[in-house]
């Protein structure tokens, strides 16, 4: 009698991925990442812009990944206040501002590096620094850095500089609409799926404060 061939389950499509939302960073974890990478010296400037530039702007990996110096720079050299530019998956236009302290890294990080104008601003190793870096090379150095100042690194990836940001002026502002215009996205409901990990609204204690 032939033996029955049992039939194998297929593996799930996440096996072996992290999936969900990648966790937000704290003002005071973003300050030490950025100390952490400054006391590396030069030889760190290209991930202290990166990781500077990513918290600042909020874009997606699509869009941050593929800034060029010009993006950032002007003929004259004058870095450009805002950034404007026009997000690859919805074909908006967004303005994204840079602090004064990422603008002075982003400088010295074009200076240091000899990039010219239409250079991509983050390159890695393959394709001669020509090419811009994958988003699988961003998560590890997120990760990276996260496990260097005592966090758990599985929690954090490429996503959570994209998130800190607007989670944060979200719950000092409130105002949804802002944050929604700031990253791009379609409607409100979008929006505060994507920002699900922020503060916990308490209805009832809104309610309460603002009665007649």
């Amino acid at each position: 009698m032939a033996k029955r061939k049992v039939k194998r389950k297929p593996s799930p499509w996440n096996k072996g991925r992290e999936v969900g939302q990648r966790a937000p960073l704290s003002l005071a974890e973003v300050t030490r990442i950025k100390k952490m990478l400054t006391k590396r010296g030069d030889g760190a400037l290209r991930d202290l812009a990166l990781f500077s530039t990513a918290i600042d702007t909020m874009l997606r990996a699509q869009d941050l990944l593929v800034l060029t110096v010009k993006d950032v720079r002007k003929r004259d050299r004058v870095m450009r206040d805002p950034l404007e530019l026009t997000t690859a998956k919805f074909g908006e236009r967004v303005q994204c501002v840079l602090s004064k302290a990422t603008k002075k890294t982003l400088a010295r990080w074009i200076d240091q590096s000899g990039k010219k104008p239409g250079g991509y601003l983050f390159t890695g190793r393959l394709g001669g620094g020509l090419t811009p870096m994958s988003v699988r090379q961003v998560s590890r150095l997120v990760k990276s850095w996260t496990e260097d100042i005592g966090l758990d690194a599985s929690l954090y990836g490429m996503e959570s500089l994209r998130r800190t940001r607007s989670i944060h002026i979200l719950n000092k502002t409130e105002n949804m609409e802002a944050v929604r215009i700031m990253l791009g996205l379609a409607d409100i409901r979008t929006t505060a799926r994507y920002l699900s990990a922020s503060k916990p609204v308490n209805a009832l204690a809104i309610n309460r404060a603002h009665q007649f």
